[in-house]
């Protein structure tokens, strides 16, 4: 039987950075950032982020591997990762709306300001300037995804770990490097 949808992934993680855990001090749940995969090994990974593991201060927008960069260099990540489905014309939309972000990567910019505008409600929209879970919410509602009702540059972490409990489905909860290696395991067996 042919299958009507397709599966995109979310994922909500903690490094235990010095950023992610004054978040976290706010949110009060134990993940501060999302990211949106494309398929169930995580290798088409996209999120608004560090561009250098090393350096907070630089961010925009990244493709996110979780064997290496940022996740390599916080080795005790903690994730939830949920999937959700999506129609064929949903899923292509995704795709292309990640596509323009690639294309035109230079042009933006992790919106630091934009998390406070988040904390105190405030919708502010700034041109090429995004946090992770305002560009997560974008490029879904940009695929005729609306996963919560209001504008995403209001959206926040806390948003996104209550909608895994309505719209989503939990494939795993855990360390990152055990995804990781849980996933070498069963390619290997596999074979």
């Amino acid at each position: 039987m042919k299958k009507d949808t397709i599966d995109t992934y979310i994922m909500l993680s903690d490094t235990g950075s010095v950023l992610n855990r004054l978040i976290k001090f706010y949110t009060k749940i134990p993940y501060n950032h999302v990211s949106v995969a494309l398929d169930e090994e995580l290798n088409e990974m996209y999120s608004f982020g560090r561009k250098f593991p090393r350096n907070p201060l630089i961010g925009g927008f990244v493709r996110e591997y979780i064997d290496k960069g940022t996740y390599a260099r916080f080795k005790n990540t903690t994730c939830l990762i949920c999937k959700m489905e999506v129609t064929k014309e949903q899923y292509d939309k995704l795709i292309k709306n990640i596509e323009h972000f690639k294309k035109r990567k230079r042009r933006y910019y992790y919106n630091i300001f934009g998390i406070f505008t988040v904390m105190l409600h405030i919708p502010v929209k700034i041109p090429y300037g995004y946090v992770c879970t305002h560009f997560v919410s974008h490029v879904y509602e940009r695929s005729g995804v609306k996963l919560f009702d209001k504008r995403s540059s209001l959206v926040s972490t806390v948003d996104f770990y209550y909608l895994n409990r309505m719209k989503l489905h939990k494939v795993y909860e855990g360390k990152l490097s055990d995804f990781c290696n849980e996933k070498e395991y069963q390619q290997f067996m596999v074979v």
